[in-house]
């Protein structure tokens, strides 16, 4: 489980005048919410520090050691939810959620498909229905992924969530009948081609015609 450090400074004013000002002076306004904290704390974060720090996350679950400027201790948290601007894709606003090392928490993880399901060999096609699972453990025990082995699955067959044999300390949380991943027969329907298709499809015959003319001049 990867860990970061993240430096914070409080703020008392709010509102979306100050917000944009905060912003246009490099730092993204957050709020912090946790089990220790009487509603919630709002803080300011350094535009680059942040970056830095969620480049290096990859959009994964991340323990953040989060030094608020004041605090003697770094409080630990996670990013619940970035906000970002629709246009620019830069980040607007964080919330974090304080977190406490010794209490379960749930979380998704992604799931990771491996293997070759024996099916695929009579024609079957595998797909997968469910990428995200949630699990509840101990912060130290959050996974980056969690490996769904599809090399026993033949033609009609799925793995669901009870299926899995998760490692020690983590509990699927959720419907335990979902299905994960399937193998199915293959249809002799064909589908509709989309828009994308069907451009794509007149752009390589407009090439191919024009090829051919000029090869046809070269002779």
């Amino acid at each position: 489980m990867e860990q970061i450090s993240l430096t914070a400074q409080p703020r008392n004013e709010i509102g979306k005048g100050h917000a944009g000002r905060m912003r246009a002076a490099g730092s993204v306004p957050a709020i912090l919410y946790g089990p220790s904290i009487k509603g919630a704390v709002a803080l300011k974060l350094n535009g680059k520090e942040l970056g830095k720090v969620l480049h290096t996350a990859a959009g994964g679950n991340v323990l953040v050691s989060l030094l608020i400027e004041g605090d003697k201790t770094a409080r630990m948290a996670m990013f619940k939810e970035l906000t970002r601007h629709p246009l620019k894709g830069s980040i607007e606003h964080v919330d974090l959620m304080e977190i406490l090392m010794d209490h379960k928490i749930v979380v998704e993880v992604p799931l990771h498909v491996i293997g070759k399901a024996v099916g695929i060999a009579y024609g079957g096609i595998v797909t997968q229905e469910l990428r995200r699972l949630k699990v509840e453990c101990l912060p130290t025990q959050i996974p980056d992924s969690i490996d769904v082995d599809v090399t026993p699955l033949n033609v009609g067959f799925s793995l669901h969530v009870k299926d899995l044999i998760l490692a020690e300390g983590l509990k699927a949380v959720g419907d335990l009948d979902a299905t994960i991943v399937s193998v199915v027969a293959p249809t002799d329907e064909v589908a509709p081609k989309t828009a994308e298709e069907v451009e794509a499809e007149l752009a390589k015959s407009f090439e191919e015609k024009e090829e051919a003319g000029k090869k046809e001049e070269e002779k």
